[in-house]
């Protein structure tokens, strides 16, 4: 072989490696939360797109003290290209410490609350549904539906209604929003949005709005006034919810996660990549809570239902 084509195919060869972002398998490591079922269908997922090398998991038992020394070895003695936190605890274990690694997070339900708006080493998939889906869901069940009703902690969930907000005056909905910050002013809340005269209440992944008993009132309201409700659970729709909106999915709720690592490790800064929220949801309709209400449900509702409550 020539030495000019010798001296090409080194300056090919350099140039692949270049480009590629790693000229190895770039190395991941793994938090989990806790030995759940649903932390394990989400790193398989996670697994199944990741285009590089988990060499280590640990599982922090839902202890913040195992995952101080968890993420004290990563940091100071494994040194990955990569962190994985899997679920909530996991994720407020790595953004409390002072790491200048890249974090992908999965399985987290409202990450904003937890990662500082300045952290540029953090983005991740959350459990999220999509704002828009929920509010298009009002406007496919009923054209007549033209406000609706949230109660909500601004500590919790005020970046959602911050989106939603942008989102109902693009669809031509009104949005009453009652801040609250315990359960007994969300009671007080709920009252308030009949007073307001909303057509649906909208049930936000809020804890203070959780609450069992601002729940249950919440669910005596729609009815006592024949309103209809959307929840976020399967199970609040089986509590009496005409609708509810999750996420389908942990494993790819993992997959998103194991795309936006490609993207880091390939080259992209985790502050270039927003949050992502679910791709695959569950819907169910509770043709009980209809019926109740007064209301049929749209075909194209009910032919998108993964579950129905008859």
């Amino acid at each position: 072989m020539s030495s000019m084509k010798r001296l090409w195919l080194l300056l090919v060869l350099v140039a692949g490696i270049a480009t590629s972002g790693h000229a190895h398998p770039a190395e991941v490591a793994v938090l989990v939360s806790a030995d759940v079922d649903a932390y394990h269908d989400a790193l398989s997922g996670f697994r199944e797109v990741l285009r590089h090398q988990i060499v280590a998991v640990y599982d922090m038992e839902g202890d913040p003290e195992r995952a101080r020394e968890f993420v004290e070895e990563i940091r100071t003695k494994l040194k990955p290209d990569l962190i994985l936190a899997v679920g909530i605890w996991a994720l407020q274990a790595v953004a409390s410490e002072q790491i200048d690694i890249p974090v992908t997070f999965t399985m987290v339900l409202n990450p904003a609350t937890i990662v500082h708006r300045g952290a540029t080493n953090i983005t991740g998939a959350s459990m999220n549904v999509p704002v828009e889906e929920s509010i298009r869901l009002f406007k496919r069940l009923d054209p007549s539906i033209r406000r609706i009703g949230v109660v909500f902690n601004p500590t919790k969930t005020g970046y959602l209604v911050e989106q939603a907000r942008r989102i109902v005056q693009k669809e031509g909905l009104g949005l009453v929003a009652k801040e609250v910050t315990s359960p007994r002013l969300a009671i007080k809340a709920v009252n308030s949005l009949q007073e307001e005269g909303v057509d649906a209440i909208w049930i936000l992944p809020d804890e203070t709005v959780l609450n069992p008993k601002v729940l249950e009132y919440t669910l005596l309201q729609s009815y006592r006034h024949k309103v209809p409700l959307l929840g976020l659970s399967k199970r609040q729709a089986e509590m009496g919810a005409l609708l509810a909106l999750s996420f389908g999915s942990s494993k790819d709720i993992g997959r998103q996660a194991g795309e936006l690592a490609n993207d880091i490790l390939g080259g992209s800064s985790p502050a270039e990549l927003p949050f992502t929220t679910a791709r695959d949801l569950m819907l169910t309709v509770n043709l009980k809570a209809a019926k109740k209400l007064g209301l049929d449900i749209p075909r194209s509702i009910l032919a998108q239902a993964d579950t129905v409550i008859e």
